[in-house]
C-alpha cells in the first residue's frame, strides 16, 4: 500500500466508526457519551469521507455513489446522518468535481448497482423472511466495490469499503452488550 492508500484506509476506518456510532445514537437509542456526541459523530463521519475523497478519487467515488443511494432510500434521515452526507457530497463536487465529471458513468453505474441490489434485498427480506440471515451478510456492499476494483485495476474501492466496514463492525462488536440488551427489551415489548 502506498501513502495515499494508507490515508484512505485510515479515513475509511474512522468513517466506519463515526457512521456506526451515529447510527447507534439515532436509530438504536444508544445514550450519547457526552452532550453533542451524536452530532459530532456526523461531523467526523463527513470529514472522514472528505479524507477518503482527498486520498483516493476512486475510493471516494465508490462511497459518493453509496451516499447518493442512501439519500435515495432516505437512510440519512437524522441530522447527523444528513450532515455527514452533505459534507461528503459538497466535498466531492468541490475537491473532485472534474474527476466526477470525467467518471460520471462510473458514478451512475455504481449508484445504480447499489440501488438495484438494494431493492432486490428489500424484496427478498420482505417476501422471504427466512432469507434475512443471508441478506444480513451484506455481500452486495462488498461485491460492488470488488467488481469496480477489478474494472479499474485499483485496490482503492476495496480499501475504502473494507476498512469502512471494519470500523463499523468494530463499533458494533464494542457495543454488543448494548445490542443484546436492546434486542431483549424489544422482544419484551412485542
Amino acid at each position: 500500500m502506498d501513502l495515499n492508500q494508507i490515508m484512505l484506509a485510515v479515513s475509511s476506518f474512522i468513517l466506519g466508526v463515526a457512521g456506526k456510532y451515529a447510527d447507534l445514537v439515532n436509530e438504536h437509542g444508544l445514550k450519547e457519551h457526552f452532550k453533542g456526541a451524536g452530532i459530532l459523530s456526523g461531523y467526523i463521519w463527513g470529514l472522514a469521507g472528505t479524507g477518503m475523497l482527498l486520498s483516493s478519487p476512486l475510493g471516494g467515488l465508490t462511497y459518493v455513489a453509496h451516499i447518493l443511494y442512501w439519500f435515495w432510500r432516505v437512510k440519512l434521515e437524522y441530522p447527523n446522518h444528513a450532515l455527514a452526507g452533505v459534507i461528503m457530497l459538497l466535498s466531492a463536487f468541490f475537491f473532485r468535481g472534474q474527476f466526477l465529471q470525467e467518471y460520471s458513468w462510473d458514478l451512475v453505474s455504481i449508484f445504480l448497482a447499489y440501488l438495484v441490489t438494494g431493492y432486490i434485498q428489500t424484496y427478498f427480506k420482505e417476501n422471504y423472511p427466512a432469507s434475512k440471515p443471508f441478506w444480513r451478510l451484506r455481500l452486495r456492499i462488498y461485491l460492488i466495490p470488488i467488481v469496480y476494483s477489478i474494472y479499474t485495476k485499483s485496490w482503492d474501492p476495496m480499501i475504502a469499503t473494507g476498512f469502512g466496514m471494519i470500523g463499523c463492525e468494530w463499533i458494533t462488536w464494542s457495543f454488543r452488550g448494548y445490542w443484546e440488551d436492546r434486542r431483549n427489551s424489544l422482544r419484551d415489548l412485542q
